[in-house]
């Protein structure tokens, strides 16, 4: 009885999460070793503040796809019908109160790591995002998703609502490709990818470390940000932008890693 309980409880959480593990969940105990290895924490105690981290990380990620996915049944049963509310398997009422109890984990568990501030703003932006329509209209789902985030989370965010306008115009959402057109939210895009990387590579990576290591390193997320833009343009298909939001997932785990190394003493 109990392994069965768990076993669907898993199955439902992984439905839940699985797409969005990349952008979601791994940059959190990715930036926080960066920050550790920084301030230079004695090796013995990186694992137990990593494992902490992956777990805020989940439970950051768990609680906003749950509330997206409650506002957002009509769109998933066009671009992920797999979804476990889409697909029936789990009620909207079971899923709102999911929620609410995750979202009530996540702030309780914020007060052991000292992130309470940090995770209110969250849980906020969160509820304004998925209950109060801020996700209908592009500008204000953009001001969300980059709240308190860098200019390339801004990117990721656009990218992924590339692969969503077909819902996003059943829904009445008015998203930044909606808005912009199809040729121009690609270059508004292009221009934050180009910004931001340009403001890592230059002000973050080479002047911490400006070695054989920095420059291979610049190189490399270069060369990830040429061919996310290269992608946009040359495959402009439902198939292709999924892909290319995947291609940009990768990029976005790999900073965090880069910073791990850029920050380790020479």
């Amino acid at each position: 009885m109990i392994i069965s309980v768990l076993h669907k409880e898993l199955k439902l959480c992984w439905g839940f999460v699985r797409r969005d593990l990349g952008t979601g969940l791994l940059p959190v105990p990715a930036f926080t070793l960066a920050s550790l290895l920084y301030k230079n924490t004695p090796t013995e105690e990186m694992p137990r503040l990593v494992a902490a981290a992956f777990l805020y990380g989940f439970l950051y990620l768990y609680s906003f796809v749950v509330a997206n996915q409650i506002t957002g049944v009509d769109e998933d049963k066009i671009n992920k019908p797999d979804r476990p509310i889409a697909s029936g398997a789990t009620s909207l009422k079971a899923a709102t109160i999911r929620y609410y109890v995750l979202s009530a984990l996540y702030f309780g568990y914020s007060y052991v790591l000292g992130v309470q501030k940090w995770t209110l703003l969250w849980i906020a932006t969160t509820y304004a995002h998925n209950f109060l329509g801020f996700s209908n209209f592009g500008p204000t789902k953009d001001m969300c998703m980059g709240l308190g985030a860098i200019a390339q989370l801004m990117a990721a965010w656009a990218i992924g609502d590339l692969r969503d306008v077909p819902g996003d115009l059943k829904a009445g959402r008015r998203t930044t490709p909606i808005i912009l057109g199809d040729t121009m939210s690609r270059i508004h895009i292009t221009a934050g990818i180009f910004v931001s990387q340009y403001l890592l590579i230059k002000h973050c990576i080479l002047q911490q470390r400006d070695d054989a290591t920095g420059r291979l390193i610049s190189a490399v997320i270069a060369l990830m940000s040429l061919a996310v833009v290269a992608r946009l343009f040359a495959f402009r298909t439902l198939h292709g932008d999924r892909i290319s939001y995947w291609v940009y997932t990768v990029l976005y785990v790999f900073q965090p890693v880069a910073a791990c190394v850029t920050l380790k003493a020479q």
